[in-house]
C-alpha cells in the first residue's frame, strides 16, 4: 500500500498523517496490498476538502469530502471510496457465484439431458428446444416421433428412469440409445 498526501494552502502534521494512514489500512483487506493512494488535502476559507484518489489492478476510484472540519472532510471521502470498493467487490462476487452456479447445474444435468436441450432461439445457426420434461415408456415415445417433425426424441424412461433417445435410422426403422 502506498499512500502520497499532498496539502494545499495546508501544512501535513503528523497527526493528519498518522489518521489518514490509519483509516486507509482498511483498502487493503477490500482490495488488497497493491494499492496506491494520493490524499489531497485543501483549505479555503471556511470549507476545508479531502479528496482521495484510489489506483489498483483492478479500478480507480475518487472520493470527496467538503466540510468545515479536516477530519470530517477525510472521513467522508475514505466512505464514499469504501462503498465504491464494496460495490465493485459485490459484482466480482456475484459474478464468480453465477459462473460456478452455471457450472453445477450443467454438471447435475449431465450429458445426455444437456444434449436433449434443442432449444427454440436461433442462435449461430442452431435451433433449440425444450426436451419433454414427463417420463414415458417406450410406446408414448414411438407414438410422440411419429407426430414429431424431428428425427428423434429424448426422453426419460418410465420404467428404468435413465434418458433415452428414440430415433428414426436412414432405412426407416427405429433405434434406441440408453444413456
Amino acid at each position: 500500500m502506498n499512500v502520497e498526501i499532498t496539502g494545499r494552502h495546508v501544512v501535513i502534521t503528523p497527526a493528519i498523517r498518522t489518521y489518514v494512514l490509519k483509516r486507509l489500512r482498511k483498502f487493503a483487506r477490500i482490495l488488497g496490498e497493491d494499492i496506491n493512494f494520493h490524499v489531497i488535502i485543501d483549505v479555503e476559507k471556511e470549507r476545508q476538502t479531502a479528496e482521495i484518489l484510489l489506483k489498483s489492478k483492478l479500478l480507480d476510484l475518487t472520493g470527496t469530502g467538503v466540510t468545515d472540519d479536516m477530519y470530517s472532510s477525510i472521513m467522508r471521502a475514505i466512505e464514499k471510496l469504501e462503498r465504491q470498493a464494496l460495490k465493485h467487490k459485490s459484482k466480482i462476487i456475484e459474478g464468480k457465484r453465477q459462473r460456478a452456479k452455471a457450472k453445477s447445474v450443467a454438471n447435475k444435468l449431465g450429458v445426455a439431458e444437456a444434449t436433449a436441450r434443442v432449444l427454440a432461439q436461433r442462435r449461430n445457426g442452431i435451433q433449440e428446444e425444450e426436451a419433454q420434461k414427463k417420463p414415458m415408456v417406450v410406446e408414448e415415445a414411438v407414438l410422440e416421433l411419429n407426430h414429431s417433425d424431428y428425427p428423434f426424441v429424448v426422453f426419460r424412461n418410465a420404467d428404468s428412469g435413465n434418458v433415452n433417445i428414440l430415433y428414426r435410422r436412414k432405412d426407416g426403422t427405429l433405434g434406441l440409445i440408453h444413456a
